[in-house]
């Protein structure tokens, strides 16, 4: 049966882009078929690599849909903008339209309220869905009446992560809720990150907080906890601890705590409560920084336990190092990939701290700066990512507008935490990140402990490996961050020409973390306006600039080079080689450091 051939009611209005005859091909060889047309009209070109990656995609949804599936998870990590989102839809648009899978449910999780509705949306791209094949499932009303009333009826369900999280300690296979015709669905999709349990840090100051409330309950329940909080406040650094059983020891359920609470209380309170009671009688880590004090660490299961097969699409899974321990454990297998070039980004590194405190010190300064930047090419859009208003530091988005002064410019502003899966500036070439995320130690060990299943009581986590998931995660922000701009877009294996401006401090190796996020990316010096290069430092970059255009594979000792500008080559080596501006002005000039066996004695420089 063609397509076409379908009642009008499903397939004679607003008919998809690619009306295919489901008797001649699968199910992910027509989804390909569609893609192709479709991104041929939207001028869209991904590469051969990006093409057999994508029909990797659509093959794994269609093992699910025919019952073939290994019991695992699949990640598809291609970068963003490259068609992982449009495959879906595709999919999706084809399986309904399918005679042979009109028993085949399909369940698919998002991790905001706001992307549910252009996501069900976008779909329309390939044809409108008849109204009764999609149903939305949410805590907003509004956004449920998109779809079926009765989510069971409809073969397409949408819903978000922190749904499915609500289902800890349960089985999806028992979960009537999220049936289709009466059975499970088979087809099962996770859009943006995933951790298979949740990552606990509960802050002694947090604990605190609970203590009114715990008094109402049982004042000795109170005093065992506020001699707890005492007790791991003494605790050195990366220790651990074994935290009471307040509920066995006073016979007062997580239940009792939250009624107490008054509904009117802080969700954050609630969750603070519910992670105490979960690390109630466990072995935990504690962790002190000087910024956050003293937590305990832990993490604790959020899913159902037999969400697999299911279909992960993460751009961020080739740079974040807990898809690695997720691999490693078995959990978790990678679908083929495709490197993306980005040798038309430049990345301009202004080495200064980024993170909330920094913008809370000094936001005049930084804001004023971006302000700077915008106005150096006022006639083009622009895309500020930039931390959320702070109650010291004030409202970033606001002081880099005052500092525009009235300039009649195009600059948009996104802030960190609402950065990921929207593609309303994908034609700025501009974009700057008004500083970066950063968490606490005792947040990056609780998310090694989650993906690899460790608790405290089995390991302690080495300084390697938090280094890793670290590195994974700074990669990971500043790959969603920047694809928001023009740079996600694809033409053939790269991006279009962008221009990308990040604060970031080099203690956290940001010009690493870019290189590897952003394979060919060249990665320049944003120098503030008031940086003036001076004495030594300025003269030698001024004697080597002027000799690289003209001295490809030449060199220069540096002893030539001290004498030219009046110094001894002690000094030299001391002062200057070092100095950090100058070592950036050699990598924008292409210029490396050569010699003998031990030591470095000459400058070479690259080709012009």
């Amino acid at each position: 049966m063609k397509l076409t051939d379908l009642p009008a009611a499903t397939a004679a209005d607003n008919a998809p882009l690619c009306p295919v005859d489901h008797e001649c091909g699968s199910l992910s060889t027509i989804t390909i078929d569609c893609l192709k047309e479709y991104f041929t009209s939207v001028g869209h070109s991904p590469s051969p690599s990006m093409w057999e990656a994508l029909s990797d995609q659509a093959k794994a949804m269609e093992a699910m849909a025919n019952g073939t599936a290994r019991p695992t998870l699949y990640l598809s990590s291609l970068d963003p903008g490259v068609g992982k989102t449009q495959t879906l839809y595709a999919f999706v648009r084809n399986l309904v339209r399918s005679p042979a899978h009109a028993g085949v449910g399909v369940l698919i999780c998002l991790g905001r309220l706001e992307e549910v509705r252009s996501f069900v949306q976008g779909m329309s791209a390939f044809g409108s869905l008849p109204p009764t094949a999609v149903a939305v499932m949410t805590g907003d009303k509004e956004l449920n009446a998109l779809g079926h009333p009765v989510p069971q009826e409809a073969q397409v369900l949408v819903t978000t992560h922190q749904r499915m999280e609500r289902m800890r300690g349960r089985r999806l296979s028992e979960a009537v809720a999220f049936f289709y015709q009466g059975r499970p669905r088979t087809v099962r999709v996770w859009d943006e990150s995933f951790l298979p349990a949740r990552a606990v840090v509960l802050n002694t100051n947090t604990i605190a907080s609970l203590l009114e409330t715990l008094s109402t309950i049982n004042p000795d329940l109170r005093a065992r906890i506020m001699a707890t909080v005492n007790e791991v406040e003494g605790l050195p650094d990366n220790s651990t601890y074994s935290v009471p059983d307040f509920a066995a020891e006073f016979s007062i359920g997580l239940p009792k705590v939250i009624r107490a609470m008054g509904r009117r209380a802080p969700t954050r309170l609630k969750d603070a409560a519910a992670d105490l009671w979960h690390l109630s009688g466990r072995t935990v880590s504690v962790r002190c920084g000087n910024r956050d004090g003293w937590a305990l660490v832990d993490y604790r299961d959020s899913l159902p336990s037999d969400m697999a097969p299911m279909l992960i699409l993460d751009a961020s899974g080739r740079v974040r190092a807990t898809y690695d321990d997720m691999e490693a454990r078995g959990l978790l297998v990678r679908l083929q990939s495709a490197v993306k070039r980005y040798d038309n980004l430049t990345v301009h590194l202004w080495d200064k701290g980024g993170g909330k405190s920094s913008f809370a010190l000094h936001g005049d300064e930084l804001c004023k700066e971006v302000a700077r930047m915008v106005l150096t090419k006022p006639q083009e859009p622009w895309l500020v990512i930039v931390h959320k208003p702070h109650p010291t530091g004030g409202d970033y988005e606001r002081l880099i507008r005052q500092n525009l002064q009235g300039a009649d410019v195009d600059v948009a502003f996104l802030t960190w935490g609402n950065h990921m899966a929207t593609n309303a500036y994908v034609d700025r070439s501009n974009v700057i990140l008004a500083g970066t995320l950063f968490y606490g130690t005792a947040q990056y060990e609780a998310l090694k402990r989650s993906v690899a299943d460790q608790r405290a009581s089995d390991a302690c986590v080495s300084a390697e490996a938090l280094a890793r998931v670290k590195i994974g995660e700074t990669m990971h922000r500043l790959l969603q961050a920047l694809c928001r701009a023009s740079v996600r877009r694809c033409e053939g294996d790269s991006c279009p020409p962008t221009n990308a401006y990040v604060i970031g401090n080099s203690r956290h190796d940001f010009k690493g973390a870019l290189a590897e996020a952003f394979p060919g990316a060249k990665v320049k010096a944003w120098r503030p306006e008031g940086l003036k290069l001076t004495g030594y430092v300025a003269k030698a970059i001024v004697y080597l600039s002027e000799m690289a255009p003209v001295q490809a594979g030449a060199k220069v000792r540096f002893k030539q080079v001290a004498q030219e500008i009046g110094m001894k080559p002690d000094s030299f080596n001391k002062d200057v080689r070092v100095h950090p501006i100058f070592r950036e002005a050699l990598s924008e000039l292409m210029i490396i450091e050569v010699g003998g066996n031990s030591r470095a004695t000459s400058f070479q420089f690259g080709q012009p």
